[in-house]
């Protein structure tokens, strides 16, 4: 009885063995790389359909400690081995055994974004600066965007991994010191264009050629760039972070396009026109629904005078309901106000020191009379109508400034104005007076480039003229080598720059910009002195007479 009790219960765990083997088989299938392969058991299509399926394991070497740790369940402990190894590498300048351990790292962890953040921007920011050769600085910028790349494979969902792409792209090729030999490289770089065509950009359209009609890096960073939008857009992950810093980078890479063409002498109907692009780009910019975290709502950087504009008539329609209340308030406010800021505001502006400045700027917020403060000195019978009234205004008025204040983050008005103003024939012909200037105070022919250059400050003057908020930074960038010039050539006929120079103020701008800070006399607890407390100002070491 026992014997067959036994046997009985042997025959039955064996059968439940045999069919758990189905439902785990159904389940535990691992998909292959193979294109033609199998999508796997249930399992291996729910990590695939949440991108988190990886296959690559048999990429990383069989015989490695690596590979031990991670068949054992310790793929953590792998990766820091690795990462400890690349960076032994690196210091040791072994760069192609970098290469290597990173490309180990990725297929350990695919799915964790920042391994190829990071080490794509060593790639291409670290390890190119070791090279003195531009072609091998170069190839190893080139790595890192094609690391990022890949890493869009496995992280197809990420909009801001995919923008990434744009950003090395743009930024690294076309800002870097080496500049002009980058993008003509990238420009003559046929397998690493068919590279991107093969991650899904259109290499070969119109949208990302140059004026030669080679791709240009500028242009196929703004492709990049409308990549990580429709991911955003169709993805669950969406736009972590900032809405305004996420969208403003395409008609960004525009915009530097068309400074480039002027930078590289196409002063022509091409710069023209790539800032007209650009200047489109800025308006679908201004149209798209951004998400602000001061007002918690969606908003559009072009409602700004459309919301001022209601709320104008708010405040006239509140002035109605309580005419004379608020000059009322501000006139008491003001008579509260000390002396010296009372004198400081009726002074004339143009008669105000910096002294006076400070005193009209910390008298600002106690004169200003919010449209609750008259709601609330109405009469009684009209005052539920004020109070409602004030509360749309004032809801009004926080969406208005959260406009203002997004726009100034990426200097918006600034860049609609420049690139409006650089289609203008006449920018174009001042930059091209300005240019052959140049050329003839190279060429040591000093009167005709005195005659040119004052030609052309005639033309900015005009310019300045009817654009005064170009007169930045920015724009003064390309044009202070040139007043440079004009200054060197004057003293060779022993002349100063005359008073009233047109760009005077763009002098005055670079001058401000160069002048060295004052040195603090806030000192902290050092060696020599270690019983100073920190952040006390030092006094002197002898009594001054």
């Amino acid at each position: 009885m026992n014997l067959e009790t036994s046997f009985k219960r042997k025959v039955t765990y064996i059968t439940g063995i045999v069919l758990l083997l189905f439902p785990l088989f159904y389940l535990g299938q691992p998909a292959t790389s193979d294109p033609d392969g199998g999508r796997g058991g249930k399992l291996a299509q729910l990590r695939a359909e949440n991108y988190l399926a990886q296959s690559n394991l048999g990429e990383i070497d069989p015989v490695s400690s690596t590979m031990q740790l991670a068949t054992f369940g310790l793929r953590p402990i792998a990766v820091i081995v690795l990462w400890e190894k690349a960076t032994r590498f690196q210091k040791m300048e072994d760069y192609d055994n970098v290469t290597a351990t990173v490309n180990q790292i990725s297929k350990l962890q695919p799915n964790f974004v920042s391994i190829w953040k990071f080490q794509a921007h060593n790639l291409a920011y670290n390890i190119s600066v070791d090279f003195d050769n531009y072609r091998h600085r170069y190839q190893w910028v080139r790595r890192g965007i094609d690391f990022l790349m890949e890493g869009t494979q496995y992280n197809s969902q990420d909009a801001k991994l995919v923008q990434e792409v744009g950003a090395y792209t743009g930024s690294k090729i076309g800002g870097s010191d080496e500049k002009r030999q980058f993008r003509r490289l990238f420009a003559e770089d046929d397998p690493f264009h068919q590279r991107m065509e093969n991650y899904g950009l259109e290499m070969d359209s119109q949208l990302v050629a140059g004026v030669d009609g080679k791709p240009d890096n500028w242009k196929v960073a703004n492709r990049w760039y409308q990549k990580s939008e429709d991911v955003a857009k169709f993805s669950d992950g969406g736009i972590r972070g900032s809405w305004l810093m996420f969208y403003e980078r395409k008609p960004q890479a525009l915009i530097y396009y068309a400074i480039s063409l002027e930078d590289e002498g196409y002063l022509d109907t091409n710069a023209q026109q790539a800032f007209a692009t650009a200047y489109a780009g800025l308006e679908e910019l201004g149209s798209l629904d951004i998400f602000s975290q001061f007002t918690g709502t969606t908003i559009r950087l072009n409602q700004g005078p459309e919301l001022q504009r209601k709320l104008d008539g708010m405040r006239i329609e509140m002035n109605k309901l309580a005419p004379g209340v608020r000059q009322a308030q501000r006139d008491k406010r003001f008579s509260e106000l000390p002396k010296p800021q009372q004198e400081a505001i009726n002074l004339a502006p143009e008669l105000r020191t910096e002294y006076h400045q400070r005193m009209v700027q910390e008298s600002t917020e106690a004169l200003f009379v919010s449209e609750t403060d008259v709601a609330n000195a109405v009469p009684e019978d009209v005052k539920e109508q004020a109070l409602e009234l004030a509360a749309e205004a004032e809801a009004l008025a926080v969406r208005a400034d959260a406009v203002y204040y997004m726009r100034s983050m990426i200097n918006y008005d600034y860049w609609l104005k420049r690139c409006e103003m650089e289609q203008l024939d006449l920018a174009i012909n001042a930059r091209k007076t300005t240019a052959n200037a140049d050329e003839l105070f190279v060429a040591a022919r000093l009167q005709p480039a005195r005659e040119q250059y004052e030609k052309a400050w005639t033309m900015w003057t005009e310019i300045f003229n009817k654009y005064p908020s170009m007169i930045t930074r920015d724009t003064g960038q390309n044009l202070m080598p040139s007043i440079g010039n004009y200054v060197e050539l004057l003293s060779q006929f022993d002349e100063e720059v005359p008073e009233g120079f047109a760009l005077q103020e763009l002098v005055d701008l670079a001058e401000a910009e160069l002048a060295p800070l004052p040195e603090s006399n806030i000192q902290f607890p050092s060696p020599a002195n270690p019983d100073r407390i920190k952040g006390e100002i030092p006094k002197p070491a002898f009594p001054s007479n």
